[in-house]
């Protein structure tokens, strides 16, 4: 005599929907979300930087020129309080220095830095 097979119930595998939904948002959550983009940052843009012995620097006088370790026409550093977020390269406006950004920083890098 056989031994009897054992009965299987099978049933079609189901899989969560990783598509793009509209987000809804309380009426909370959508105030505490619009206060934190209205939070102002300060935003720097570094052309470039030095060292100097204090001496040096009690010797600056109007006209005196300081070599920075960047060369002209390279990118520029742009931070967002502090924080290294992109680059980009120069350029002027109607008589005004603007920055075109030309590389982000991916948000690893930055959280990273933030260590």
């Amino acid at each position: 005599r056989q031994p009897e097979s054992p009965s299987y119930e099978i049933q079609s595998a189901s899989y969560q929907n990783f598509d793009e939904q509209e987000t809804v948002l309380t009426t909370d959550q959508s105030n505490n979300l619009n206060m934190i983009l209205s939070v102002p940052l300060e935003v720097t843009v570094e052309i470039g930087s030095t060292k100097r012995k204090i001496k040096e620097i009690l010797d600056f006088t109007a006209g005196t020129i300081l070599e920075l370790d960047k060369q002209a026409g390279s990118q520029v550093d742009i931070f967002v309080n502090g924080q290294r977020i992109a680059k980009g390269d120069v350029v002027v406006v109607d008589d005004y220095y603007g920055v075109r950004i030309t590389e982000i920083s991916s948000n690893v890098d930055i959280i990273n830095a933030l260590k």
